[in-house]
């Protein structure tokens, strides 16, 4: 009963808050206290039974705190007191869940009678109160069933009559909204919300849901809509009120945990203004709510600048009274508030109580990295705003839109690109076509102004009224070369040009004629600006000598002073007209600067001779460019003749690269997103590049906490076919070949002598002429000497295995503390040893399949020592019971070959001296051994995978780091420098063919015969290509073998068939074949 009425309680609190009376609004407002103070009560000495029963207890005492301490008087003030206050509550109470979802309702009937005022007029009354304050019942705020809807008491009479009362609607109407937009993360779904670190189940889910429970579906989603669509709202009265208010409640007040649903929902409604074929959908109201829209964005992701600035002016909060303080408003309005409980001299003890419960309210996540669809809503915002016409109102569009991108640009790090390279070129790409780009329109502008004048002969409204229109449009063009400047300047920042994929060919080439483009285009609108300077002063200069010849008439009657007047207010549009050239010229310097520094190997060349122009001007700029450049430090170092291996070499180092808490963040990315086809490429990519890193056991580290993360018992790790299984055996593979050679050669060499033995104890398949006991005291004994011989090879152990086995160790014990030696005895047998001795030969242990007798043999004594490595005893196959009592009897020396092989490493005496790769968090500290690390190099073709593995994935690389939980740690440095490497080392050259082969499913005895059915080899396209001896075949060697040679510099791609040459090359080789 006691919580029922809680709730009630903090419901009817809540929708006073945007009630038009002030005073109404500051009795709810002191009323929170009311919470506070019976949770003090209730458990004043239990701070988490405080928090239970009252999880938003801080805010509620910033509220009752604000009603006594704001001094103002209007209530513009009070709600935007109010609304900063809402958007910090982080937890969800059935309370303000419900006052959300009444408010929401009792907004929608306002906002569609002030959309189509005055034609509906009696709909007022089912709308919801006006003059008087809002009141709830206890019947009426559970009046509704999926969707209803709750009067908030009557209406006075006579309402409809008074013109006052509409307007106090509309502020109603405006108070509504801005609540629902500050509240707005109570209805999110939980994963999107702060933890509910001490709060109870009850608090997440409200039992007065008046919808439905899927959290799929979100009441704010339809708020944010239906805000939006009112954008466009075209009513006579209110209209253009509406869309001012959507456009400061979306902008300002919406809570930052709603913005992915706002551009969610900006997205769907743009992407309505293209048709089928992706064409632009042009309309007054589209753009209209391109423009708006435009406003609203840019307001968001300005928010955190202005938030700082003001919480720097304003300072702290100051409150009074204490955390057991109570302020109880008097029966009069006018009264003052008495205090209960608690002294209010001292001025700072309800804000040290206040920020004692339940720790700071403000959220420190970043909401705009979840914003996951940005750079497909903004390219389609200036793909609009390109196809609008040349008026006026589109050139401001176009205006707002380059601000709109600056604004992006300078909130980058808390934004979350998926291809920010692309996305950036392709800005830049529109963008410049804005500057200077509207001459030709400008042109088209004088000539209707010069018509309209010839029309107008004899009235001069005509005249002025046309060079108003030229004028204001040669301003505003202008300013949009300003803007677009601004936003390239950013744009440009540490950017590498990339062209367009869909050119393959030279890509040093095709950079370097962007990179011209470009250039050029900002050298034009540097002269463009002196020449633009000139202009105009000498237009002031001789409009000023036109009025005072003019003026000679009347110049006795002019006084000294008012000559003055006109002299200082044309040196103040001269000034003005100098500081706007200087601006957009320092803009064009900075965007120079930043895109010669980001593309200095292809544009320096490009760019050098601009500073042996003849043209003074043209020379100056080059060199403020290149003092630009230099001073931010550019390195020339890409100008070297290995700056493509320097590239590459950075590359494998960022893949390398190791966190503060010993992760691997690009190179974990990867390995979660890669595809299933290319897992065995990059198992050994990355087992080859971290080993010459010294790094491999932060790899096994990493990739074996994954496998044990997701694995429900010891008995299941390394049992799959996932990266970690393929990168282990791999590593089996490299570095145990050598070790399985000598420690089974031996073993097998005997067994071949002997080959008459049999080692068959079924007693269903042994032969007539066989022993079942002379077999098993052979099988006996060559488990004996193949188990002694694994026991007494743990000095000759490889190295890296070791460091496997070690690292392995350490993640189960972590996971699994009592069974880390099971999983890696396990492993060892089961992945390692086993499957070398029973198929030797393709270990390269033996050169031919051995007899089926010894295969047998070797098979059984696989199953023993399984058994051993497992440590169990045979149950099930009672022709193996014969050797438990062995078994029995082996498990303590198979304990301390585990232990042995599996023991810590100090990887700091054995990697040389010189390696300053950081080794932290998992050390492997105890020495056992003190070998020297080998050496180990990374090829050609892993970094060429590497590279390609990278640019084939890195829009999901980017998805997987952005969604990740340790996003907030790792942050998008690593994938920003990622990124940027890919792009200035463009597109990789080729996949390998065998690749290419499988997506065909073609073998190549297929291809010759489809090559000889169409008859290729008479076509004079192969007999060309034959003549020029790409590859052909000339003598024989010292071994009588044919040499082949392959002429690389003849083969042009672009210009001749793969195919043809590969058949070719299938033809010569064909007469040479065993």
């Amino acid at each position: 009963m006691a919580k029922h009425a809680h709730t009630k309680l903090e419901i009817v609190f809540f929708i006073y808050l945007w009630s038009i009376d002030p005073e109404a609004v500051k009795i709810a407002m002191s009323c929170f206290a009311l919470f506070a103070y019976e949770a003090d009560i209730r458990f004043g000495f239990d701070e988490a039974a405080v928090l239970t029963i009252l999880p938003n207890y801080n805010i509620y005492m910033e509220l009752s705190t604000a009603s006594t301490t704001l001094v103002t008087t209007g209530r513009n003030a009070l709600q935007k007191k109010i609304l900063s206050l809402l958007r910090r509550i982080e937890y969800a109470t059935p309370g303000n869940k419900q006052a959300w979802y009444d408010t929401f309702v009792s907004q929608q009937h306002l906002a569609k009678f002030l959309a189509v005022y005055p034609k509906r007029v009696d709909d007022l009354g089912s709308a919801g109160s006006t003059a008087s304050s809002p009141s709830v019942s206890a019947s009426e705020t559970s009046g509704f069933v999926g969707g209803g809807y709750a009067k908030f008491g009557k209406r006075r009479a006579g309402v409809h009559s008074s013109e006052h009362d509409i307007e106090d609607v509309f502020h109603e109407w405006a108070n509504m909204t801005g609540f629902l937009c500050a509240l707005g993360s109570v209805w999110l779904p939980i994963k999107n919300r702060p933890g509910q670190h001490g709060i109870p189940a009850d608090t997440r889910r409200t039992s007065m849901e008046p919808v439905s429970s899927d959290l799929h579906y979100c009441p704010v989603t339809q708020f944010v809509g239906d805000c939006l669509k009112y954008l466009v709202c075209q009513n006579e009265k209110f209209g253009v009120q509406i869309q001012r208010h959507i456009q400061d409640l979306l902008g300002h007040e919406l809570n930052p945990l709603c913005y992915p649903i706002l551009f969610d929902q900006i997205k769907i409604q743009v992407d309505k203004f293209f048709d089928a074929n992706g064409q632009v959908i042009c309309s007054e109201q589209n753009t209209q709510f391109i423009d708006n829209v435009i406003v609203i964005m840019r307001s968001v992701f300005e928010m955190k600048a202005q938030q700082a600035a003001q919480n720097s002016l304003e300072g702290p909060t100051t409150t009074t009274g204490s955390s057991n303080t109570l302020v109880v408003p008097g029966n009069n309005t006018g009264s003052s508030a008495s205090v209960v409980g608690g002294s209010s001299s001292d001025p700072n003890s309800s804000s040290a109580a206040g920020s004692g419960r339940g720790g700071p309210q403000q959220v420190n996540e970043n909401p705009l990295a979840n914003v996951i669809i940005l750079e497909q809503l903004v390219l389609n915002i200036v793909r609009y705003a390109r196809h609008l016409d040349t008026s006026v109102g589109a050139v401001t569009i176009r205006i707002r839109v380059c601000q709109l991108v600056e604004s992006m640009m300078k909130r980058r790090d808390d934004l979350s690109f998926r291809q920010e390279i692309k996305f950036r070129n392709k800005l830049v790409e529109y963008l410049t076509d804005w500057i200077m780009g509207n001459s030709h329109q400008f042109n088209q502008v004088h000539a209707l102004g010069q018509s309209a004048a010839g029309v107008g002969v004899g009235s001069g409204v005509n005249v002025t009224t046309s060079q108003l229109v030229v004028d204001q449009y040669q301003h505003l063009t202008r300013e949009l070369d300003q803007a677009s400047m601004e936003a390239v300047a950013s744009l440009l920042h540490s950017l590498p040009l990339q062209p367009e994929e869909s050119d393959r060919g030279d890509l040093m080439e095709a950079k370097s004629q962007l990179f011209l483009k470009y250039f050029t285009l900002f050298m034009n609108l540097l002269n463009d600006c002196g020449d633009d300077l000139n202009d105009d002063q000498s237009s002031l200069s001789e409009h000023h000598q036109a009025n005072n010849e003019r003026g000679t008439s009347n110049l006795i009657s002019q006084t000294q002073q008012q000559q003055q007047q006109q002299q200082q207010q044309q040196s103040q549009l001269i000034n003005q007209l100098q500081q706007k050239q200087q601006s957009l010229r320092n803009s064009t310097i900075v965007a120079m600067s930043n895109l010669l520094a980001a593309n200095i190997e292809s544009g320096l060349m490009r760019s050098i001779a601009l500073g042996y122009h003849r043209d003074p001007q043209t020379r100056a700029a080059f060199m403020e460019v290149l003092t630009q450049i230099l001073q931010q430090g550019t390195e020339f170092d890409t100008l070297a003749e290995t700056v493509l291996a320097d590239r590459f070499e950075r590359l494998v180092e960022l893949v390398t690269m190791i966190g503060d808490k010993g992760e691997l963040p690009i190179a974990m990315a990867l390995a979660n997103v890669v595809s299933p086809q290319y897992m065995d490429e990059l198992a050994r990519v990355f087992v080859t590049i971290f080993d010459a890193k010294h790094l491999l056991h932060q790899l096994l580290l990493n990739m074996f906490a994954k496998e044990v993360e997701m694995a429900d018992c010891y008995q299941t790790i390394l049992r799959g076919n996932g990266l970690p299984t393929k990168i282990m055996s791999f590593c089996f593979k490299l570095y145990g070949s050598h070790y399985l050679y000598n420690l089974f050669a031996p073993i097998l060499a005997k067994m071949f002598i002997a080959d008459l033995r049999s080692y068959e104890v079924d007693p269903s398949r042994i032969e007539q002429h066989e022993q079942l006991d002379e077999n098993r005291k052979n099988l006996r004994l060559l488990t004996h000497d193949v188990f002694q011989a694994i026991g007494e090879s743990s000095s000759q152990f490889p190295l890296q295995l070791r460091i496997l086995c070690s690292c392995l160790y350490q993640v189960v014990q972590q996971r699994f503390p009592q069974h880390p030696l099971q999983a890696v005895s396990t492993v060892i047998f089961l992945r390692f040893l086993n499957p070398a001795l029973v198929l030797p030969h393709e270990f390269g242990i033996v050169d031919a399949e051995p007899l089926p007798r010894i295969k047998r043999g070797l098979t059984l004594v696989s199953k023993i020592l399984q058994n051993i490595a497992n440590n169990l005893i045979f149950t099930k196959e009672f022709h193996m019971r014969c050797f438990n009592d062995y078994l029995r009897s082996t498990f303590d020396a198979a304990t301390n070959f585990v232990l042995s092989i599996s023991e810590p490493i100090n990887l700091t005496a054995i990697i040389p001296s010189d390696e300053h790769q950081p080794i932290e968090n998992h050390v492997l500290d105890s020495a056992a051994l003190s070998p020297t690390y080998p050496m180990s190099y990374i090829s050609d073709a892993n970094v060429l995978a590497l590279h390609r593995l990278l640019w084939y994935h890195q829009e999901k690389i980017g998805d997987y780091l952005s969604s990740g939980r340790d996003h907030k740690a790792i942050g998008r440095r690593p994938f920003d420098k990622m990124a940027t490497l890919l792009a200035y080392l463009g597109p990789p050259d080729h996949r390998p063919l065998d690749s290419q082969w499988i997506s065909y499913d073609m073998t190549a005895t297929k291809f010759e015969e489809l090559m000889a059915k169409t008859q290729m080899h008479e076509r004079e396209e192969f007999k060309s290509l034959k003549a020029l001896n790409i590859f052909y075949q000339a003598g024989f060697s010292k071994q009588n073998n044919p040499v082949f040679y392959y002429i690389a510099r003849r083969f042009k791609v672009n210009e001749m068939n793969c195919d043809l040459l590969i058949y070719h090359v299938l033809l010569t080789l064909k007469p040479f074949q065993a």
